[in-house]
């Protein structure tokens, strides 16, 4: 803009990747721009999972979903066609089940990360990112 001969290049990326990223300009061109490669190597730590959603069985309001299901059924109509009977029933159970059934997808693990120490220190983090703490957590 204005009189600046040049712009930044802005990469944006989560803290926990900051040594996993390289940049590299692309010197073959003949431009006063230098495009560059950006390039994320997942870290080892980092292991992905299915793409599948965990329902927390032993978490879910039982009586809730009984009471639901069971006012739900009887408020619909009697149906003579059995698909129409079943996508009814199906709707029902799925309903109950997102209104009280906990559930979620674990995009990512970190095999042999103990979960309390990774939640400490994502607190230390947000409370002061220069406790000395974070250092010994990592």
């Amino acid at each position: 803009m204005g009189t600046c001969n040049s712009s930044p290049d802005i990469t944006i990326a989560r803290g926990g990747l900051i040594n996993s990223i390289t940049w590299r300009p692309m010197l073959t061109l003949a431009s006063a721009h230098l495009p560059i490669i950006t390039s994320i190597e997942k870290p080892a730590y980092l292991v992905s999972v299915d793409n599948r959603t965990f329902v927390k069985f032993n978490k879910a309001n039982w009586v809730g979903f009984a009471e639901f299901t069971e006012s739900t059924f009887i408020a619909l109509p009697i149906s003579t066609d059995v698909r129409v009977g079943k996508c009814q029933f199906r709707k029902a159970i799925a309903a109950a089940t997102a209104r009280f059934m906990p559930a979620g997808r674990i995009a990512e693990i970190r095999p042999n990360v103990p979960a309390v120490l990774a939640n400490e220190r994502e607190t230390l983090r947000h409370a002061d990112p220069g406790d000395p703490r974070i250092r010994d957590l990592n």
